[in-house]
């Protein structure tokens, strides 16, 4: 039998997810390591690996990423900065928020990853733009692990705000 547990107070989870976002960047970050400066979706796996956490609160996660990003924006000191939502589709687990202090430092995280650059379906992609807010640039990469367990591939959306 195959029963998945219970996840208790969902929604509580999702609203202090929204406040700990809301809190982290209203106001621009000052620590940087390595040149960048990042935050991570705060939500335990469990919750966003639930069948019972659905596409609704996805889409509140994604929401709240977005409007951080989006906050962040508005309060940069200089247009240097370069602010990115890494979007772990379609888990959202390594999703988070990131704060790039030049475009240098965007280029050598990139090249640190394992990452190779996937194509999207032009309808897909317009559908996609269409749903987000303002102008943004989306990059959509793959990612493929291989360990001891096997080899999973996930998608990797980098939304430019």
């Amino acid at each position: 039998m195959n029963h998945e547990r219970k996840i208790r107070g969902m929604r509580r989870k999702l609203y202090q997810m929204v406040d700990h976002v809301e809190g982290t960047t209203s106001s621009f970050p000052t620590t940087f390591v390595k040149g960048y400066w990042n935050s991570k979706v705060p939500i335990g796996q469990p919750v966003l690996f639930s069948r019972r956490f659905k596409l609704r609160g996805k889409r509140l996660v994604i929401d709240t990423l977005l409007d951080g990003a989006i906050r962040l924006k508005h309060l940069r000191p200089d247009e240097a900065y370069r602010i990115v939502v890494l979007l772990d589709i379609p888990t959202l687990w390594s999703s988070e928020i990131i704060v790039f202090q030049s475009d240098a430092a965007y280029r050598a995280f990139l090249l640190h990853q394992d990452w190779t650059l996937g194509s999207m379906h032009r309808e897909e992609h317009e559908i996609l733009m269409r749903q987000l807010r303002g102008h943004m640039e989306l990059n959509r990469y793959v990612s493929s692990i291989c360990d001891e367990d096997g080899q999973f591939e996930s998608e990797v959306w980098l939304l430019h705000v």
